[in-house]
């Protein structure tokens, strides 16, 4: 029984690290194909700049590594999870420290956040990935600050990227 229920969350394990991957790629191809100027051009991204969205995202790593590392210290207790309150202070933070760093310092720090994100997971047991001691288990909440949170974003820069294309193309 046991090495039923361990090939599904290996699995679940590799499928994860691909998306981490795949989807922090596609961010980084997409940043890299727009002029500097407007990725810092300030409130593309409703009240961020591209780069405050890439400071959020590198944050999010970073929250994330903290949390793999309570883990596997035995004390997910200690995990702060967000509530609607905390996310707004918590992103207020990110854009606010991100913004003093120049986007070459961002992108670098992404690379090497995510990098050792997938190491801290891949580190991991097993059973810690589904824990049912924790208040939420790493299967239901990873996918957000893993991959699909990102996804989302660069969906939202790419939308925004092809309207300002055609908005330059009509007054031509």
């Amino acid at each position: 029984m046991a090495a039923r229920k361990a090939a599904p969350l290996a699995g679940w394990r590799r499928q994860a690290v691909r998306r981490m991957e795949a989807s922090r790629a596609e961010m980084l191809r997409l940043v890299a194909r727009l002029p500097e100027a407007e990725v810092l051009r300030p409130r593309t991204q409703d009240a961020w700049s591209i780069k405050d969205v890439l400071a959020h995202l590198l944050a999010g790593d970073e929250e994330t590594l903290r949390r793999f590392h309570l883990i596997a210290l035995g004390q997910a207790d200690r995990i702060q999870w967000f509530d609607l309150d905390y996310a707004h202070l918590f992103n207020a933070r990110a854009v606010a420290l991100g913004r003093r760093l120049d986007l070459k310092a961002i992108l670098g720090r992404m690379k090497r956040a995510r990098a050792r994100l997938i190491a801290g997971f891949r580190r991991l047991p097993d059973a810690a990935l589904r824990d049912p001691g924790h208040d939420y288990t790493v299967v239901s909440w990873l996918p957000a600050p893993g991959w699909s949170h990102e996804r989302e974003h660069a969906r939202e820069i790419r939308a925004w990227w092809r309207a300002q294309r055609g908005a330059r193309t009509r007054r031509r």
